[in-house]
């Protein structure tokens, strides 16, 4: 127990500290320089040594048998797609890490990015605060007087013809969202087969919706794709889907820089982002009204019919830390900007009901121009009862019971560490429910499979303590300045003494 344990908290000390370069290169690029830079502290390790002692003896007196076989610290990535956030995080019997050649075939990418389990995510934060009394919150902090905070960023040009393989199949993959578009685009052309002329814009290289559309009876199809090495992915797949030749016309270019010969009858495209707007949607929408489309506000035209962005101040206990050690120190990969995670990550816990940030219809005759802003402030009031499915939830997953450990889960779930937000995409209004409606998260804001990530604003410069009814004001605004430069958004808060 007492090695296993020292082995732990010398890996992950060390690695926080530069001091263990070779761990660092191995687990993660970003880390390349890091033998030039890391020199080897007698002081780290004189920690580490007591803090395993001490682990020890918890070890003996209240933990879990089976959370001694906690091996060394690993580099974890906790991100779907580009890896943009790399955590130090103790697990038990890891799995071999893996590479990506770019040049094998796209279907024999990973189908199911790794996960942090909650138990995990807790497990270095809580293990270090306990040895150190660092990085928890203190008990019994009252709540916080009024306190404004802000966030400024530009969104990925997620628009560059940089062709990456992992996000694509990741979008193939992602069963939900995929098969409510097919089943979309074949409701809609039942209503005139072999009649309806079709624009795909952004097409990726398996040309998924396109060749939905032809399937489903479309008279042509004009698939547009920005990257010439897509496109040719594109046409080889749609000939190996059997589509009769002429069927689908697959164009090279921004559909904003394109020529159709003809007007079409609908418009599919997937092209939101995680920020459901960072990906130029509203200058590719307005300009498709007035250039492509028969019926330009015409809600029928067009799938999917509207898109939103949900906002929610969420607890985040990896913000410990990030707040104790400095964004690139644990781990993160840029010095500023929000966080990219998982939408399956569960240790993103909401402290309130989700609201609608942007709601954006592709009908609408007044689109956004060069920016948009929230007409009305949002208000959230933290839930009491989430409060409390979320110290619940944080104490199950460290496996062990005990005071302390209802005091540190009820002290991770009441901090807040900022916003977070995540597309929802309504196919088809005129059905009710949720046959035609594609969520990133789940019911309440709940972790599930998605290709879409939880894009997290981190707001203080640490976790604040909250209470039940305490409220926080959230303004928001975006600036976009075309179809290739990236949006710019901003985020000001205002916390509330409940």
């Amino acid at each position: 127990f007492f090695f296993v344990a020292l082995n732990a908290f010398s890996d992950m000390l060390s690695g926080w500290q530069g001091a263990r370069p070779d761990l660092c290169q191995a687990a993660d690029p970003m880390f390349s320089n890091a033998q030039q830079r890391a020199s080897v502290k007698l002081l780290p390790l004189v920690v580490a040594f007591i803090a395993g002692f001490v682990i020890t003896l918890l070890t003996f007196v209240v933990w879990d048998p089976k959370a001694a076989t906690v091996s060394s610290s690993l580099y974890f990535t906790a991100v779907q797609g580009p890896a943009r956030v790399r955590l130090p995080v103790l697990r038990a019997n890891p799995q071999p890490s893996t590479s990506l050649d770019i040049s094998g075939s796209l279907n024999s990418l990973p189908q199911t990015p790794p996960q942090i389990r909650r138990r995990d995510a807790l497990l270095a934060p809580t293990a270090a605060a306990t040895a150190f009394g660092l990085l928890l919150p203190q008990r019994g902090v009252a709540a916080p007087v009024p306190r404004d905070y802000s966030l400024l960023w530009a969104a990925d040009s997620l628009q560059s013809t940089d062709f990456d393989p992992e996000n694509y199949a990741a979008m193939r993959d992602d069963e939900d969202r995929t098969s409510k578009f097919e089943k979309a685009i074949a409701r809609r052309l039942a209503h005139k087969p072999n009649e309806m002329v079709v624009l795909d814009v952004g097409t990726g290289p398996f040309a998924l919706l396109a060749i939905a559309a032809a399937k489903a009876g479309a008279k042509k199809v004009y698939a547009v794709e920005a990257t010439p090495e897509v496109a040719e992915l594109a046409r080889n797949e749609i000939r190996k889907q059997g589509i009769p030749d002429g069927v689908i016309e697959v164009l090279e270019g921004y559909s904003t820089e394109v020529e159709l010969p003809e007007k079409v009858d609908l418009l599919v495209g997937e092209i939101i982002g995680s920020v459901a707007t960072e990906e130029s949607v509203y200058s590719t929408i307005r300009d498709a009204q007035a250039r492509f489309m028969k019926d330009p506000y015409n809600a029928a035209s067009y799938i999917p019919q509207r898109v939103q962005t949900l906002i929610a101040p969420v607890s985040w206990p990896f913000h410990y830390m990030v707040a104790a050690e400095g964004r690139k120190a644990a781990g993160l990969v840029d010095e500023e900007g929000p966080i990219r995670l998982n939408c399956n990550e569960e240790t993103v816990a909401l402290m309130a009901d989700a609201q609608i940030m942007e709601d954006f219809r592709y009908d609408s005759p007044n689109l956004p121009g060069a920016s948009w802003e929230l007409a009305k402030p949002l208000t959230f009031e933290v839930s009491g009862a989430r409060l409390k499915e979320n110290t619940e939830a944080y104490g199950k997953s460290l496996g062990f019971d005990g005071p302390d450990v209802n005091n540190i889960a009820r002290d991770v779930a009441s901090g807040w560490s900022g916003l977070a937000m995540w597309p929802r995409l309504i196919l088809d209004e005129s059905i009710p429910g949720d046959e035609f409606v594609v969520e990133a998260r789940g019911k309440r804001g709940a972790p599930q499979k998605s290709h879409w990530q939880t894009v997290l604003a981190l707001m203080p410069p640490r976790p604040l303590p909250l209470q039940e009814g305490t409220a926080i004001t959230v303004e928001a605004r975006a600036d976009f300045k075309g179809t290739v430069d990236p949006a710019v958004y901003e985020l000001i808060s205002h916390v509330s003494a409940a």
